[in-house]
């Protein structure tokens, strides 16, 4: 075989390793270091973004916090002017003008728009049931 003769492998051998080597000592010495700043540029780029939305949660965590404390005690004194103004009307009558039912309903009624103001929840007022009187329902 022609191939294997020994005077037509040995220079295509020699100039197999010149060639890798030749090969091998541009990339280490100069494509790998190119690659590895970027690689560590972009590391470093991640760890800087990671430590600014870290800061920034913070931040807004923070805000938050004292917005949600700053509108309790707001809210806290609306609730107890709302009180100690509106809701606070008592009235004694010498003789009972209407029936105990009605009362009640108006009990309810004045209970589920207080709350309605005061936590803005329209499910409160949704939850009330109204019947007419002719159907004789009564709440369970």
């Amino acid at each position: 075989m022609p191939q294997l003769d020994i005077l037509i492998i040995l220079p295509q051998i020699f100039w197999l390793i010149i060639c890798f080597t030749f090969f091998y000592f541009l990339l280490t010495y100069y494509f790998l270091p190119f690659f590895l700043k970027t690689i560590k540029a972009r590391i470093n780029f991640i760890k800087a973004n990671q430590m600014l939305e870290v800061q920034i949660t913070f931040a807004v965590t923070k805000k938050k916090l004292a917005l949600f404390k700053n509108l309790n005690k707001t809210l806290n004194k609306i609730h107890l002017i709302l009180f100690a103004k509106l809701f606070h009307l008592r009235f004694n009558f010498l003789k009972k003008p209407m029936k105990q039912s009605y009362f009640l309903l108006n009990k309810k009624i004045l209970n589920a728009s207080a709350n309605s103001i005061f936590f803005c929840n329209p499910i409160l007022l949704n939850s009330l049931e109204f019947y007419p009187l002719f159907l004789n329902k009564k709440k369970l």
